[in-house]
């Protein structure tokens, strides 16, 4: 059974062109919205934009972190909610079906923000903060998945299937390529390959919009909303474990 999903990304606010996406896409399972929710927004803009969800895809589970153009105000109004991945790692279940079919439950981490750039922008951080961040909510996926041997020592399994969200694209994908320069994360490029989940999504060079395999991991840069672009995504749920493909999409 293939769970299908939205993967959005720099909405800025838009939420005319974000209503007509949702609207296209109203029984998706999930959205994984990977920052820039607001342009500069106060709480005010950040709840219009998240009642915009709650209103048109009420059935829909909602993963986010917040991007550069996302203030302190705005931040405070996403911790309030459920899908608010900064530095956290949350469980979601792909499959099932009311007929009782097994379920494979996700581990989803996500790092908002990004890189220190101009410093004009109000949510910029220093490449190894953002490393510091992920492995922060990659460190608790772990914790969550601990178990006890029989002499009671304590073991961890890596915490698989793994999906990462981010605002900052990993450094040498296309996800980060502008004017045929990389400008995304180093540290992110190494956590890739070390963690090598399922699906890595991410936004914030707007040019970067793109869908690649890197390693063993599905890279979707879905363009941003505020120009009418996004990825439809599906995850399908196969005897060998999880399998994903995704296209990218435009109004």
């Amino acid at each position: 059974m293939i769970d299908m999903f939205l993967a959005l990304a720099d909405i800025h606010g838009r939420i005319d062109l974000l209503g007509r996406i949702l609207q296209d896409n109203a029984r998706v399972k999930g959205i994984f919205v990977a920052g820039d929710v607001t342009n500069f927004g106060r709480e005010k803009d950040a709840e219009k934009v998240l009642s915009v969800f709650a209103e048109l895809t009420p059935n829909a589970t909602l993963f986010f972190v917040g991007g550069n153009c996302d203030t302190v105000a705005a931040k405070h109004f996403f911790e309030k909610h459920p899908g608010y991945l900064e530095q956290r790692c949350i469980t979601h279940d792909i499959g099932g079906t009311p007929y009782g079919d097994q379920t494979t439950t996700v581990r989803i981490i996500g790092c908002g923000g990004g890189l220190l750039h101009t410093g004009l922008t109000p949510f910029e951080v220093r490449d190894e903060e953002l490393g510091l961040g992920l492995q922060r909510a990659y460190a608790g996926c772990a914790q969550e998945q601990q178990e006890r041997r029989d002499d009671d020592r304590a073991t961890f399994s890596a915490p698989r299937p793994l999906i990462v969200l981010t605002h900052t694209p990993p450094k040498n994908t296309f996800a980060d390529l502008r004017s045929m320069k990389h400008l995304g994360s180093q540290t992110f490029a190494a956590l890739l390959y070390e963690y090598e989940p399922l699906l890595w999504i991410c936004g914030h060079i707007h040019e970067g919009r793109s869908i690649q395999w890197e390693g063993r991991t599905l890279v979707i840069n879905p363009g941003p909303v505020a120009l009418g672009s996004y990825a439809i995504l599906g995850i399908d749920q196969k005897p060998q474990g999880l399998s994903a493909a995704a296209a990218l999409r435009a109004l």
